[in-house]
């Protein structure tokens, strides 16, 4: 994402770039005193705290019986990195989901659950070679390595970055930056050859996969990124599916336009479609702290028979470093798998 659509916010904390390097805000400890998203640097041990909140309403409704609408705690994350200064690094981040939810209904905490979203060390040998063991956000498109309520500009997630793969993996990465192009070639290399590390239960999550990232500048203003993984999922063991995407970002003054796109197919069934989707995102200033955003989105579900379309519009305001407003309204047609569809609206913070 580009330097000027960050500026309110320090997304190297929780950004995971497609070639994987350390986050920046891990590279040196944060200046004396304390800024809102920034982190808390530990004295001089090398670590440092962080973390993001976030409080969200949700007017979408869902399928018969479900609240007409919901509100609450939706995460509260908390970070943990070391940097000692040498070739290792150590980054940790457990999420607390859902921690206090109001709806039409009640006001409970019956759906909160504690997580651990990424566990990982890294060792640096050089630009070109870095490794990363653990568990981390799967390296698939853009939206996924930045996924973070205070980092991007929507509450809700576009389809096709959480139904078409599992979000983490654990396992082995190589990443780095190639000098093969004028810009150099970004590259993630990755193996989670078993089960994922305290997964959630309510999520489908890798069994085994083998994937590839790569990505690169092709202009100062715009960047591609071409992904592959062959995988199996834990609710379908010897089922093996294979998925192609690809993402781009394109930043002209302060306006931004990013799009994903993923096909996934499933190899039992002689390479034949499983799931498809994408999405075109486009932010414009409206004011110095204000940003209207737009986006549309497309996907095929497995069992679907026709494309499911979402359009969405919305605003997104970020009065100071590390806080941001977001609203918007989004429009389901032909929605055959209750996707969401009417008023969305969130509070997050940075620590």
């Amino acid at each position: 994402m580009a330097a000027w659509s960050l500026a309110f916010a320090c997304p190297a904390i929780l950004a995971q770039p497609a070639a994987e390097p350390a986050p920046a805000i891990e590279e040196s400890a944060p200046a004396v005193p304390y800024r809102l998203g920034q982190g808390l640097a530990l004295g001089d041990s090398g670590f440092t705290l962080g973390g993001y909140a976030v409080a969200a309403y949700d007017g979408t409704g869902g399928v018969a019986g479900d609240p007409d609408w919901r509100a609450g705690l939706d995460a509260l994350s908390g970070f943990l990195w070391w940097d000692g200064g040498g070739r290792w690094r150590f980054f940790s981040e457990v999420e607390l989901e859902d921690g206090l939810l109001a709806t039409s209904d009640e006001l409970t905490t019956d759906e909160a659950y504690l997580g651990l979203e990424r566990f990982y060390f890294d060792y640096s040998y050089s630009d070109s070679l870095k490794f990363r063991f653990g568990k981390f956000l799967t390296p698939i498109g853009r939206w996924n390595l930045i996924h973070a309520a205070p980092l991007v500009w929507t509450t809700s997630r576009p389809l096709v970055t959480e139904a078409t793969f599992p979000v983490n993996a654990t396992g082995a990465m190589l990443t780095g930056v190639l000098p093969w192009l004028p810009r150099g070639l970004e590259y993630s290399l990755y193996a989670s050859p078993g089960q994922e590390l305290f997964p959630n239960p309510e999520l489908d999550t890798f069994d085994e996969a083998y994937g590839l990232h790569l990505s690169t500048d092709l202009l100062p203003q715009l960047s591609v990124g071409l992904s592959f993984v062959d995988f199996e999922l834990d609710s379908s063991v010897g089922q093996r599916r294979r998925l192609y995407g690809a993402d781009f970002q394109w930043n002209w003054r302060r306006f931004e336009l990013t799009g994903e796109f993923a096909y996934r197919v499933t190899s039992l069934t002689n390479a034949e479609r499983d799931e498809q989707g994408g999405y075109l995102q486009l932010v414009a200033p409206l004011a110095e702290r204000l940003f209207a955003v737009a986006r549309y989105e497309t996907f095929r579900d497995t069992a679907a028979t026709r494309d499911l379309n979402v359009y969405l519009g919305g605003l997104n305001y970020r009065p100071y470093p590390g806080l941001v407003f977001k609203a918007e309204y989004s429009r389901a047609t032909d929605n055959d798998i209750d996707a969401r569809d009417g008023l969305l609206a969130s509070f997050a913070v940075l620590f």
